[in-house]
């Protein structure tokens, strides 16, 4: 695979609660545990497509596009617990994406930035049965800057924020280019297509409703209630998530923490190989104990 080649695997359509995902997966199937990779914020399956050839020989990759994100749908945004951008919406999605193309086998969930979030998420909701947990790049106390939340809360913020947002996302493959250290191929093309899959119809509405409704997520003094091995990744020159954020996640888990040079935010677009290692030998681990 070319480090320009951003379809990793075989791509479907899959409906929960009405709104139809964008699924990729690719490996063999019946090899457990299938790993489950959750994308960060204003990514999509994309993301994968540096450490999906090196995992996907005898491991079985799937993800998703997490909406507004990617080529999934964009339904229109409603606050509640039944509405379609909340915690409760995303682990409904990783249930039925889990058990459709998952097995029976409980998965690895490999998160990043924001995915990690959720991955966290679902180990402590209980949801999902899961073997283990990769964290990379973990935003688990982020949020809109306050600037943003207090404008948020304005009357007659929705039409304009959703306006700002999309006047925003024209720049956003510059800008993430711009944050991005230790720039690849891969990563520049990781940029070309979230800038694109952010100017789609619906994402700017979503992304505002999302600011508006956000609240801290509050799991960081929860860490030790994760009853599941997990490992931390990191990259030495994130701009992003600090390395003392890095340890506290690690030593919250109880886990090994891998800083990696030549890494940014996002490393396993960075250095790929040595992340794709360090799946694959805490995978092994597990099937060890």
């Amino acid at each position: 695979m070319g480090p320009y080649e951003l379809r990793w695997g075989r791509s479907e359509r899959v409906e929960v609660d009405g709104v139809v995902l964008h699924v990729e997966s690719a490996g063999p199937e019946g090899g457990a545990p299938v790993l489950v990779g959750l994308h960060g914020f204003g990514s999509g399956t994309f993301t994968w497509a540096g450490i999906a050839g090196h995992l996907t020989r005898d491991h079985r990759l799937v993800a998703w596009d997490r909406p507004p994100f990617g080529a999934s749908d964009r339904p229109p945004a409603r606050a509640g617990p039944h509405g379609p951008y909340g915690v409760a919406a995303e682990l409904r999605q990783l249930r039925s994406v889990v058990d459709r193309v998952a097995g029976a086998a409980p998965p690895v969930l490999v998160g990043h930035s924001a995915g990690a979030l959720l991955a966290v998420q679902a180990a402590l909701a209980g949801t999902v049965p899961i073997a283990g947990l990769v964290l990379i790049a973990p935003a688990l106390d982020g949020g809109p800057p306050p600037t943003v939340r207090l404008v948020a809360r304005l009357p007659g913020s929705s039409r304009l924020g959703a306006t700002l947002v999309r006047v925003g996302a024209l720049g956003a493959t510059t800008a993430l280019r711009r944050m991005t250290r230790h720039r690849t191929p891969l990563t520049d093309a990781t940029a070309v297509a979230a800038g694109r899959a952010l100017q789609r119809p619906g994402t700017a509405a979503a992304l505002w409703h999302m600011t508006r409704h956000w609240a801290p997520p509050a799991v960081l003094h929860r860490l030790g209630e994760v009853a599941v091995p997990a490992v931390v990744v990191g990259g030495l020159d994130d701009r992003i998530i600090s390395i003392p954020a890095h340890r506290a996640v690690a030593e919250g888990l109880g886990a090994v923490l891998h800083l990696l040079e030549g890494g940014g935010h996002a490393p396993h677009e960075q250095r790929p190989d040595e992340v794709a290692g360090i799946i694959r030998g805490f995978v092994a681990a597990l099937d060890g104990r």
